[in-house]
């Protein structure tokens, strides 16, 4: 039995914008700032007050990118299979994507390679190979950035490292979109066969690497695929958890929130890298955060704010850290390759929010409109935007 039961979906982009700007402060303080470890290097442990240790325990806050990454594949599985729910047209799924994507994407592309060529003439020892660090490895890895053959790969998402770096998430996203109109037919097949798939990885990840798939047809099945089938599948059975949710406290579920963050610190800081277990914990928090934000219709407008071009900011924050850098180095003309001030790499992440925000008005924000314009004449019963109908499972 199905029942038509309505979602605030504009609550969503408060959890983007909780995704994106974390993956945006984290890439600024670990490519600006000088990083603890070195940190230690240059004044031992022995030497530290109580703001040494608040400066370096902060920094240690923003180590959770790629984590917050796995946030954006759970509200992608959530989010088209309300899309393909409402419209079953490939072709019509597809061309909205397009649109929803691809320009924007381009133009980060092409803002990463503005910002390598007005950087290489400012500072060209970031590309020569004298410097070392972090963000010295990723200047010197744009230096083939202007190759047809590493354009081409970039074009159609398989980009190459530098300062799109972060741009590895969205071939996943892309396949996940190219095959969701038919994976989704079936709803329960593709989450048993992900679930398996995960599962074989996971017990025996040396038998199944050893089969010799393509990087990314292996990571997509094995590895990242299945975060997609979690949202796919808080989707299809909301009305039953969003009523399982509904029978605890709201001090219960914040408690719950809290716990989730502090395991998934806990087991980064316990591999010293982000790994399928804190994967595991960032796709539980997801599902609790999307579950617990609609069922309180919890609106915090800065957040939404930013939600609304968090897409934008993901893909243009890196090459816009490495402006700021530039920038930085004409000013101060730094004798040393890091920026040894815990507090000047801050007002970086207001640049590249501003950055992002210029690039979403000029785009992302008039790709959004046609959009607009394409739902109004396809389906004239189409609730608004902000309240939209979703089908969900009955209890």
């Amino acid at each position: 039995m199905l029942e038509e039961r309505k979602i605030p979906f504009d609550i969503l982009d408060s959890i983007r914008g909780i995704a994106s700007l974390y993956v945006a402060i984290a890439h600024c303080r670990g490519t600006l700032w000088i990083g603890g470890s070195e940190y230690m290097k240059m004044f031992p442990r022995d030497s530290w007050d109580a703001g040494d240790y608040a400066m370096v325990g902060s920094s240690m806050l923003t180590r959770l990118a790629v984590e917050f990454v796995i946030v954006f594949f759970v509200l992608s599985g959530f989010s088209i299979t309300h899309s393909l729910s409402a419209n079953k047209s490939p072709l019509q799924f597809y061309q909205r994507r397009f649109i929803r994507i691809y320009p924007s994407y381009i133009i980060a592309l092409i803002w990463a390679g503005v910002v390598f060529l007005v950087t290489r003439i400012w500072h060209p020892e970031w590309y020569d190979g004298s410097l070392k660090g972090f963000a010295f490895i990723r200047s010197q890895e744009m230096n083939n950035y202007l190759e047809p053959g590493q354009i081409l790969r970039n074009v159609f998402y398989m980009p190459g490292p530098g300062y799109i770096t972060p741009f590895w998430s969205l071939t996943y996203e892309v396949i996940f979109y190219l095959l969701a109109p038919f994976l989704l037919r079936k709803i329960n097949l593709y989450i048993g066969v992900s679930l398996l798939l995960f599962g074989l990885n996971f017990i025996i990840p040396g038998t199944i690497y050893s089969i010799g798939l393509p990087r990314y047809i292996y990571e997509f099945l094995f590895v990242y695929n299945i975060y997609f089938a979690l949202g796919v599948y808080l989707y299809s059975q909301f009305g039953v958890i969003s009523q399982w949710f509904n029978r605890y406290s709201k001090g219960t579920w914040l408690f719950v929130i809290g716990g989730l963050l502090i395991t998934m610190y806990v087991v980064n800081f316990y591999f010293r890298i982000e790994t399928v277990y804190s994967f595991i914990v960032s796709a539980v928090l997801s599902v609790v955060l999307i579950t617990y934000f609609l069922n309180r219709q919890y609106r915090n407008r800065f957040l939404m704010n930013i939600g609304k071009y968090s897409y934008t900011l993901y893909i243009t924050h890196f090459a816009s850290v490495f402006l700021y850098l530039g920038i930085y180095w004409l000013i101060a003309r730094p004798e040393m390759p890091y920026i040894l001030n815990y507090f000047v790499w801050m007002p970086a992440v207001l640049f590249v929010v501003l950055m992002a925000w210029l690039q979403y008005w000029l785009v992302e924000k008039r790709t959004k409109n046609i959009l607009n314009l394409l739902r109004a004449r396809g389906t004239k019963n189409t609730p608004p935007a902000n309240q939209v109908s979703v089908t969900v499972s009955a209890q």
